[in-house]
């Protein structure tokens, strides 16, 4: 081992740079960034340092960098960037101990700086401070619930200080299995705070010994009796259940608390059952002496700003809705929908809604003939629709009007040919960014094929797409010269200039999951013979998995490859929705 590997109270001991650790042969393709062997090995070299290293005495508290230190500190940075240049340009072909030794270096610096670090000697309300910036700063739950634990387990001052703060505690996740003794604690350290509750009824790492991890009606209505003694205090409210009866007696109570007149002042209402949807299977819901379907809050939905409801509905007509923020409605029966002057009538009391979902459920169809004007939404930034026949959909469609929307999904939409909803599109929505179509059924004729582009041609902003389950020759459009599609004259693309050869020239980042490694690999060739290559390609995990060597390899020659986060916006979505809005 040289001398600049020598281990030192502020730098930890090392494996040589190409040594592999004995835990696992050397692999044929080293592990590219973001991939879960890159994960596994990042672990591996954390774990096997720390066990090299000598235990923390309270007598080596060291807060000035050495001469020494500064020189590995400055030896470390220089090979981490050059091995980071290797790691680029060869990708899996990189030689194994190059990627060891940069994660390596890595958490040597990281190291180094953690244990000069005198966080003992902050102010306890700076260091409580950084705990919330932890705590909130997951981007999913089950994380949020491990950074929690994981604080109080350092030492007696950490968790003195955790326990002892309330705001650390209110948001619960009931993520542990019944009786929930784990998340009823927190439940009670939370004390008078606004509380942000989470309940799910499946966790898959529960265990066969479990004699029915589906919640009952009953069991539901005794949960819901304990959280509402501090129901005033909820602020957000998510439930995921199964089936009906449980997800009823969620409604059911609700309204009886609002029609006794305790104060209810949820912000955000979910309520999902994740069951078949529509229909209902097995016992009835007990609903003698309960009007139904219920009157969300009793009517107490003044402080209401996001609601969605999937799998299950309210009584629409009674209950107030108005500036809501965001309103999502997915799997509800067409009889049980709102209907249409209902429907109009909650889009036209919420001015400022940010996001709208319509996945199997809309306004109710009419039979005399449609002569009113779309509901303008000025202020729409992401619209969903999904799972509707082709005349419903255009039916939906001609309700809006929504100049301003960012993100536009469209998904699970099959059995015929959506072309003619495309066409209706065309020349709605010019200020989209982010582009999702999932699962669409699209014939890729000459017909098809003119009115695809055409409809591109009019989202010129487009810099993001996601796809899933399309069928390629809809992604090869996307390199299709839009001069050959336009009709001599046509005035609906003023934003654009007429000398411009290139689709969505915008368009350089892409998220992809069951979709033909190939035809990926293809649409980003295609991008870069028209002088756009895609900059980033992100991969859905799961799919991403079930990859061979070869495709990645394929893929990585294209673009460069990351995991796309689960449950979380990308950099690129959040600055495409952000950046130079205004409302």
């Amino acid at each position: 081992m040289s001398g600049k590997d020598q281990a030192s109270p502020l730098q930890p001991s090392t494996l040589p740079p190409h040594q592999h650790s004995p835990h696992q042969p050397k692999p044929s393709l080293s592990p590219t960034l973001g991939s879960k062997d890159w994960n596994i090995l990042q672990r591996e070299v954390m774990t096997d340092t720390l066990t090299a290293m000598p235990a923390p005495s309270s007598s080596v508290r060291p807060n000035v960098i050495s001469p020494k230190i500064k020189e590995l500190l400055a030896h470390w940075s220089q090979v981490i960037a050059r091995n980071e240049v290797q790691i680029a340009r060869l990708g899996p072909q990189v030689d194994i101990g190059v990627v060891r030794q940069t994660l390596q270096y890595k958490f040597n610096r990281m190291l180094v700086y953690w244990r000069m670090f005198r966080l003992r000697d902050l102010p306890p309300e700076i260091i409580l401070n950084i705990f919330h910036l932890i705590v909130w700063s997951t981007t999913h739950p089950s994380d949020g619930v491990k950074q929690r634990l994981r604080l109080t387990w350092v030492c007696k001052t950490w968790r003195r200080l955790m326990i002892d703060d309330p705001m650390l505690w209110n948001a619960i996740w009931f993520h542990d299995a019944p009786p929930y003794e784990r998340s009823w604690e927190w439940f009670h350290r939370a004390g008078s705070s606004r509380l942000d509750i989470r309940l799910n009824e499946v966790d898959p790492k529960w265990t066969t010994v479990q004699d029915s991890p589906k919640i009952t009606g009953q069991q539901m209505s005794d949960i819901l009796d304990k959280l509402f003694t501090k129901l005033s205090q909820i602020r957000m409210l998510v439930v995921i259940v199964d089936s009906w009866s449980p997800a009823l007696t969620v409604l059911q109570k609700l309204q009886s608390a609002g029609n006794a007149g305790t104060p209810i002042n949820i912000e955000r209402l979910e309520i999902h059952r994740s069951g078949l949807p529509y229909i209902w299977l097995g016992p009835g819901f007990d609903v003698q002496n309960q009007p139904y379907p219920a009157v969300l809050f009793g009517g107490q939905t003044n402080s209401l700003r996001y609601l969605c409801l999937s799998g299950l509905h309210i009584d629409f007509n009674d209950t107030p809705l108005s500036n809501l923020t965001t309103l999502d409605l997915r799997h509800i029966a067409i009889e049980s929908s709102p209907t249409l002057k209902r429907f109009r009538e909650v889009l036209q009391n919420c001015p400022n809604l940010d996001k709208l979902t319509l996945d199997g459920c809309g306004p109710q169809l009419e039979e005399r003939r449609f002569d009113h004007t779309p509901v303008l939404l000025p202020n729409l930034k992401i619209l969903t629709l999904g799972s509707f026949n082709l005349s419903f959909a255009c039916f939906v469609v001609a309700q809006i009007d929504a100049p301003r929307v960012r993100d536009l999904t469209l998904m699970s939409m099959l059995g015929s040919d959506y072309i003619p909803l495309i066409a209706m599109l065309k020349g709605r929505f010019t200020q989209v960014r982010i582009l999702t179509l999932y699962n669409m059924e699209l014939q890729m004729n000459l017909v098809g094929k003119r009115t695809f582009v055409r409809w591109l041609d009019t989202m010129p902003e487009i810099g993001y797409a996601r796809f899933a389950r399309m069928n390629p020759e809809v992604l090869n459009l996307f390199a299709e010269n839009p001069v050959n599609y336009r009709v001599p004259n046509e005035g609906e693309r003023k934003a654009v200039a007429a000398t411009c050869h290139v689709l969505c020239p915008k368009f350089q980042c892409m998220e992809v999951q069951a979709m033909p490694a190939e035809a990926i690999a293809k649409l980003c060739r295609l991008r870069k013979g028209v002088g756009v290559p895609m900059k980033k390609l992100y991969l859905n995990t799961p799919w991403a998995q079930k990859l061979s060597t070869e495709q990645l390899k394929a893929l990585q020659q294209e673009a460069t490859l990351f995991i796309a986060p689960l449950g979380a916006n990308t950099e690129e979505e959040n600055k495409l929705l952000t950046e130079g809005w205004t409302q």
